[in-house]
């Protein structure tokens, strides 16, 4: 049966030895000579993090669509021709299909409402029988409980007075009994179409309702269309608790990725990279929330689309490169002693990657710092990042570390790697120590592989030992040495000068601030440092390693397996 021309009830059912190892390890270098060989680099950006969990079948997962439909007055449904229905231990039905010319908006419904007593199983019934208490004068609407579960809401007043003003007009007519008023509960919603609308009431059964495309593209892809981004999958809204709405994406695990590894690696990068990304980033995803796709109103999602979990940005990010590549990985995860394991990862490492116990302090097999050989093309090169005293007063005391003016910066603490781990700043009234994971967001640093420079530094001396002498340079008065064997003067114009060891890199800032109340921040890499470098990725798949060499390489004694294996 349809009704105002927009119902109609259904219900349906992602290391061996390298045969060309030696012309990449170099590649991209040059050399310093002064009785030592020291090699040049120039250097980027980074990624994300994750939790715990696991999964148990392949169904679908939630997304909540934080970045921009996270907590918001309203939010639209473009798409013209939706089904409405509940998914229940993971299982989802259509029970509703819905029209509307103009599409559906969904906004909080708070206020008081009085519920009828008797219940419908269905949509229509349930609106036939509101539209005989309008007729009272009154706002009356039909209410989605849950899968064929309907009710009937009068009211809401957004006072209690209002709200009982109403009651007069409906009590003891056409034979209805209500029940005791009902105050806002944070969790109901309007949703109005084209000549229609209907509530959601999330709260009594614990769900809200899920809502998929009835209509597909050119390219035969059902999305829903949010406005300013589409995406796979289906649609739920509701309150969760708070005055406003927010978007949760259900969608395929393998759909996910593909609006995630376009947006969290460079579509240009080698195929073999973008495999290891895929993996990667389906282990994120399912260690951080499982496989989870039924409603939870007390907790709307575990993994969100920003850098909190992983940048998503839905069907019209997607790539057909980074489709393949997760494509070619379905099912596939990173395992270690035969546990699936969260795979972190981030954009440069700078040389070497960085141990977990040094950054988040927890201990693991796998997080293991390893060289960084690759990484000749970094996707961010070295930064530098200048801040005045009263810059960095500034920065600590929107953290309430309140010391005064600045009177010095120090690392106390260094890595293996080469990072800072603790980081010392005193001023006028007091001092404070950073530490690790804390130091980059505090101080907004692309990475905690830095040196600080003050006024008066020569930041890039170094000493040179050979032929039974030390003698001490600075790196801008030495020569490069080319592969072929050229001689140069070093450029003038480099911020810094990037030396490489045999197993990382250190950076030599040429240059130090002239005023005193200026500190200059040198760094090298991009992100946490912590498990697969995406830059050295990349460089090792131009090098000839397949995806699974490259995550068991980053990854110190982890595989990639199959899922449910």
């Amino acid at each position: 049966m349809s009704l105002l021309g927009g119902f109609s009830n259904k219900t349906a059912g992602c290391a061996k030895k390298n045969r060309k190892n030696e012309k990449k390890e170099s590649a991209g270098f040059c050399r310093l000579s002064i009785c030592c060989i020291i090699l040049l680099l120039l250097f980027s950006a980074a990624k994300k993090e994750a939790v715990a969990g696991a999964p148990s079948g392949m169904t679908d997962i939630r997304v909540g669509l934080a970045a921009l439909y996270g907590g918001k007055p309203q939010i639209k449904i473009e798409n013209t021709r939706l089904g409405l229905g509940y998914c229940i231990g993971d299982v989802y039905q259509v029970d509703l299909e819905l029209s509307s010319r103009t599409g559906f908006v969904f906004t909080p419904a708070a206020g008081y409402y009085y519920s009828l007593a008797k219940t419908y199983a269905s949509y229509e019934n349930a609106e036939r029988v509101a539209a005989v208490i309008r007729n009272l004068n009154v706002q009356a609407w039909p209410v989605a409980v849950y899968r064929n579960y309907w009710r009937v809401y009068v009211g809401g007043n957004a006072t209690k007075e209002g709200a009982e003003a109403v009651y007069g007009k409906i009590k003891d007519r056409y034979g209805y009994r209500y029940s005791a008023l009902m105050a806002d509960n944070g969790h109901r919603v309007l949703v109005q179409a084209d000549g229609y609308s209907f509530l959601i009431d999330g709260q009594q059964k614990g769900a809200y309702p899920q809502f998929k495309p009835l209509t597909t593209d050119a390219k035969g892809v059902a999305a829903v269309n949010l406005g300013s981004r589409s995406y796979r999958g289906r649609m739920e809204i509701g309150c969760y608790g708070k005055p406003s709405v927010t978007a949760v994406n259900v969608i395929n695990i393998d759909s996910y990725l593909y609006g995630v590894v376009p947006c969290e690696m460079q579509t240009g990068y080698e195929m073999e990279a973008l495999k290891a990304q895929a993996v990667c980033a389906r282990s994120f995803a399912l260690m951080k929330v499982g496989y989870r796709a039924d409603s939870n109103i007390s907790r709307a999602y575990y993994l969100e689309d920003t850098t909190s979990s992983q940048v998503y940005r839905g069907y019209g990010a997607e790539h057909a490169r980074t489709n393949r590549a997760v494509d070619e990985t379905s099912g596939e995860a990173v395992y270690y002693n035969g546990k699936m394991v969260p795979a972190y990862y981030f954009s440069t490492s700078g040389g070497s990657t960085e141990n977990v116990s040094e950054v988040w302090g927890m201990d693991s097999g796998y997080l293991l710092a390893v060289p960084d050989r690759y990484e000749t093309e970094p996707e961010k090169q070295p930064w530098l990042i200048t801040y005045t005293d009263d810059e960095l007063a500034a920065k600590l005391s929107a953290r309430a570390l309140s010391i005064g003016a600045v009177h010095s910066v120090t690392p106390q603490v260094m890595t293996m790697s080469g990072r800072v781990y603790l980081l010392k700043v005193k001023g006028g009234s007091g001092s404070t120590i950073l530490q690790a994971g804390t130091i980059r967001e505090v101080l907004s640093l692309p990475s905690t592989k830095f040196k600080v420079v003050k006024r008066g530094d020569v930041p890039d001396a170094v000493a040179v030992s050979g032929a039974g002498q030390t003698v001490h340079k600075r790196l801008g008065e030495c020569y490069a040495v080319s592969a072929g064997g050229a001689v140069s003067a070093l450029s003038g114009q480099l911020e810094q000068y990037i030396v490489a060891g045999a197993d990382n890199l250190m950076n030599y800032p040429r240059s130090a601030p002239k005023n005193a109340d200026t500190w200059y921040f040198y760094g090298m890499g991009y992100g946490h440092g912590v498990g697969m470098s995406q830059s050295g990725a990349n460089g090792m798949a131009k090098a000839g390693y397949g995806y699974r060499e490259i995550i068991s390489y980053y990854y110190s004694g982890a595989v990639v397996g199959q899922i449910g294996t």
